[in-house]
């Protein structure tokens, strides 16, 4: 099917009439006709039902024209949006980041975003990731950055950057560290007993990951306490209240200094995709595709630069 399709099957249901259609469009009524017996063939159901007065549409022909009606809106949208040229002054963008990743990269992003996008409107919202998946998928935002991509195959992902989960506690609280602030050695996960965590509650992206690791394993997490808030943790294991795990990410400035300590976890490790995700049946807007270009390359920047200890996945040379 075509535009051109889509258009006549609009006219039709808007007139009721093949006949009245035809004259609307200027076009033969019996050219009118095949086509439209043509897109029944091609949908294989019935758009209308004919009548002594005319054409009425069938159930599933009020399911198409919700379509039809979608998909020329997004056609002209599109054309609009591409005559723009160069210009924004008309496009708008709502974000939705994790904590961790907002504290890493916001500033950047948004300075980055006013310099290349003048004029462009811009609604950053920090969230959960199991929120961002929710609102993503009701349409109420344009561009999320996730880390739990389960139960997401309706949306469109792009894998951006795998990181690791390191163990953080009170400054010193690992003794020696090495020039990114990490301790010199590791700890191994079996001996997690040893340090009280202050983790997020079950329906947060992280605690899922943690768990799942875990689960084969003949060992438990020590969870003290359950805080939904990534400046709280901070705050509460800078005060000696516990451990938690968190990424590099989460922690970087504190790091840099000396106000939190972390070392690396193995056996196992834990690492996690972050992933910039839209819903595909969201329109795409100038100012959308450059967000998620200018969230991938400050991220790959970062890590470049060594602000950012991940590993960056970057698509495959053609």
């Amino acid at each position: 099917m075509d535009e051109r399709q889509l258009k006549y099957f609009l006219a039709i249901s808007e007139t009721g009439s093949v006949t009245g259609a035809a004259d609307k469009l200027d076009i033969a009524q019996p050219s009118l006709s095949q086509m439209l017996l043509r897109l029944e063939e091609e949908l294989a159901t019935k758009l209308f039902q004919r009548t002594s007065r005319g054409v009425v549409l069938t159930d599933t022909g009020q399911v198409f024209r919700e379509h039809a009606q979608k998909i020329l809106s997004d056609i002209q949208r599109a054309r609009d949006e591409i005559r723009m040229e160069d210009s924004f002054a008309h496009s708008e963008v709502t974000v939705g980041l994790p904590s961790s990743f907002l504290t890493l990269i916001g500033s950047r992003l948004v300075s980055e975003f006013e310099k290349t996008a003048p004029g462009a409107k811009l609604k950053l919202i920090e969230a959960m990731s199991g929120h961002i998946r929710e609102w993503l998928t009701r349409g109420e935002l344009d561009i999320g950055v996730l880390y739990s991509v389960q139960d997401c195959g309706h949306l469109s992902l792009q894998q951006i950057v795998v990181e690791e989960l390191f163990l953080v506690g009170q400054a010193g609280a690992f003794g020696e560290t090495d020039p990114d602030g990490l301790a010199v050695d590791a700890i191994d996960i079996h001996e997690a007993d040893r340090y009280p965590l202050i983790l997020p509650s079950g329906q947060h992206g992280l605690r899922r990951l943690l768990e799942q690791k875990i689960k084969r394993s003949d060992f438990g997490l020590n969870v003290r306490l359950e805080v939904d808030s990534l400046t709280l943790i901070k705050s509460l294991v800078k005060d000696g209240h516990g451990f938690s795990i968190l990424p590099h990410a989460a922690i970087s400035e504190e790091l840099k200094h000396s106000q939190l300590s972390a070392a690396r976890i193995v056996k196992p490790v834990f690492r996690r995709g972050v992933f910039v995700a839209r819903n595909p049946s969201q329109f795409v807007t100038r100012a959308s595709v450059k967000m998620a270009e200018i969230i991938t390359n400050i991220s790959w920047n970062l890590i470049r630069d060594g602000e950012w200890l991940a590993t960056p996945v970057k698509p495959p040379k053609i």
